[in-house]
């Protein structure tokens, strides 16, 4: 079992390093737009072949997508409860503990630990909880939201072409295939490298605090996905994949708004930069728990 969960994190966790060293050496790495990048084409090509690879069990994918839609609404009122009883900065804490890691972690996680069919769930979850970051999270940070601004969430396209072909029947053409297929395979070790050098860039404060919200976090977090995939009756890779994209670290993004929307950017950061370096504890229990 030791040598299974090796082989299931260490490629997530080496790439991540291989990020964080390279900004650490004092190399170049162009952040906002390798994640520009991965969003307007990455992410919309992963979600696209993940969802057309899930066509034969539409019911199965909706159904997930659904409850994964649920449990993040779930996460979203305990988070606001915690942050209110607690007094804590309202905002920027808000958008920070109710997401998680689900697209630069939890995708090749999924995929390492729950093989293909696990990899295309966790693209379904990546895709409702990008949903709520680029709308609520951003309603929350910024205070209002252009419903525009909807028609520029470019993932979205993707799963709408995704479920055209699926629904009329009809097969993609195979140069849409190979395109797709082919930014779809560097999206991942993109996010991963991402990760790291993201992480190189911040720094920690208050820092006995921010563990223990952070441990809260995935607690809560783990909590809700199984109180869902049980109460939707999930079980396999589909119960796995939700209750493990729900006990993800701290997105990334959050980050980005806390910071551009100046919603106490350094402790969002430093609750990025804890949950993630303790997902190398947690992770691990959370396998050996779903295994």
């Amino acid at each position: 079992m030791f040598i299974e969960l090796i082989n299931i994190i260490s490629p997530v966790f080496l790439l991540a390093l291989a990020g964080f060293f390279w900004v650490r050496l004092g190399y170049d790495y162009p952040t906002e737009f390798v994640t520009r990048l991965n969003m307007n084409f990455g992410a919309p090509c992963l979600v696209f072949v993940g969802i057309l690879n899930m066509g034969n069990d539409l019911s199965t994918m909706t159904t997930f997508m659904f409850a994964s839609a649920i449990a993040i609404t779930v996460m979203l009122i305990v988070t606001t409860i915690f942050v209110f009883a607690t007094g804590l900065p309202k905002r920027g804490y808000i958008i920070a503990l109710s997401s998680s890691n689900c697209g630069n972690m939890g995708i090749p996680l999924c995929l390492f630990a729950f093989g293909q069919p696990g990899m295309s769930l966790a693209i379904a979850y990546f895709a409702v909880g990008s949903f709520f970051q680029f709308t609520v999270s951003l309603f929350i940070s910024h205070g209002n939201m252009n419903a525009s601004s909807l028609f520029r969430i470019s993932f979205l396209w993707g799963i709408a072409a995704a479920l055209f072909f699926i629904l009329t029947g009809i097969t993609p053409p195979k140069w849409i295939m190979n395109t797709t297929e082919l930014l779809a395979g560097v999206t991942v070790p993109l996010m991963l490298l991402t990760l790291g050098a993201s992480l190189a860039m911040l720094k920690v404060i208050k820092l006995g605090k921010i563990i223990s919200i952070g441990l809260l976090k995935i607690a809560f977090g783990m909590a809700i996905g199984i109180v869902t995939a049980d109460y939707f009756g999930f079980e396999g890779v589909t119960r796995n994949v939700l209750i493990m994209q729900m006990s993800m670290p701290v997105a990334v993004f959050s980050y980005l708004l806390a910071s551009k929307y100046n919603r106490n950017p350094e402790e969002v950061a430093s609750l990025i930069m804890t949950t993630t370096l303790t997902s190398f504890i947690t992770v691990p229990l959370m396998l050996l728990y779903l295994f």
